[in-house]
């Protein structure tokens, strides 16, 4: 059995299914953006663009990519290639991309995955809508929606119910998408004089990691450095401060790039073969597993017999069933992951 064809086949499936229960998204102002698309590469090709739904969903049906994105901007000439400037930007949509790495509690390689790097990225994205989107950015739950990557990570877009204000933040300048970055990553943190939101964060912090350092003056007091300076505990409270800067694992080039692909949402993660999941709302993301709720279920019932012949030890759970270099039968949500993730095998 032909295993590449095998596996297109199974995206094939999953596209009609998507495209016939109209959960692909089909972006708003479909005609303005631009797509990428990969097969064994991310991307092997971009600069596609669609007149209309329709258009778009027949491509898709034909050609069930691995991998499908669209651009976060709006284009008057979305297929031209050449790079932005060739493009007629005009307006582009905001979103927060977590990415995170294996974690020290992982005992996997880099490009693997686990619960507990998946457990990362979730709460990594849970902080920065708790500590930074709704307290300092004023935005509900409303205005964000929170997308499973179908990897080691989160999208978060910024999509405000007031379309006064969405207008506004939607023709935000590399510069002012910039500066929301810089704020986030406390790259203009200044200790000299601290506003009250990074203070208020820095002070929890304190507090989790030492319960025996005092913050009374720190949180009446704007320069901290003039009070931590005199501390016996003032190494540890600077390396509190860092830690709590490179507490989360963005990836800068979303907000920076003004011709950056993101995921189709409702897609599929070409190296896992997960769902780009969209979650309802904060509540849905805690108690979100992916490796339960990310999962094709129509996959769960149809099995495989293969033979693996890799000599790399490696180990996934999908839907509560266990995989590993010595399995003899799988599903085919597990086909498509260990295809993803190179590993070889031959179909029986």
């Amino acid at each position: 059995m032909n295993t590449f064809a095998e596996v297109q086949k199974l995206y094939k499936e999953y596209y009609n299914f998507a495209i016939k229960n109209d959960i692909l998204e089909v972006p708003e102002g479909i005609e303005y953006r631009e797509f990428g698309y990969g097969y064994l590469k991310k991307v092997d090709n971009r600069n596609l663009s669609f007149k209309n739904e329709r258009e778009y969903k027949d491509w898709v049906l034909k050609n069930a990519p691995m991998h499908l994105y669209k651009s976060l901007a709006y284009m008057l000439y979305p297929n031209k290639s050449g790079g932005a400037s060739k493009k007629g930007i005009f307006r582009r949509e905001l979103a927060f991309d977590i990415d995170v790495h294996k974690t020290t509690k992982c005992k996997h390689d880099e490009d693997w995955i686990c619960e507990h790097c998946l457990e990362e990225a979730k709460k990594q994205t849970i902080y920065l809508i708790e500590e930074f989107l709704i307290p300092d950015f004023g935005l509900d739950e409303e205005d964000l929606r929170i997308v499973f990557s179908g990897n080691r990570g989160y999208h978060i877009y910024i999509k405000p119910k007031d379309e006064n204000i969405r207008e506004i933040i939607e023709n935000y300048s590399k510069e002012d998408r910039g500066f929301l970055m810089d704020y986030v990553l406390g790259k203009n943190l200044n200790l000299n004089y601290i506003g009250k939101s990074w203070r208020r964060r820095l002070i929890k912090a304190i507090k989790e990691k030492d319960k025996r350092i005092s913050t009374k003056k720190l949180e009446k007091e704007n320069n901290w450095r003039k009070i931590i300076e005199n501390l016996k505990s003032k190494n540890k409270i600077y390396n509190i401060v860092e830690e709590t800067k490179n507490k989360l694992e963005l990836d800068e080039k979303v907000m920076d790039d003004d011709i950056r692909l993101l995921r189709v949402i409702n897609s599929l993660h070409g190296y896992t073969g997960f769902i780009v999941k969209q979650l309802s709302d904060l509540k849905d993301l805690k108690k979100f597993n992916p490796l339960e709720d990310a999962i094709f279920k129509h996959f769960e019932n149809k099995y495989y017999e293969i033979e693996i012949l890799d000599n790399r030890k490696f180990e996934i759970e999908i839907c509560g069933k266990k995989y590993n270099n010595k399995s003899k039968k799988i599903t085919a949500s597990a086909l498509l992951f260990l295809f993803g993730h190179n590993i070889k095998f031959e179909l029986l």
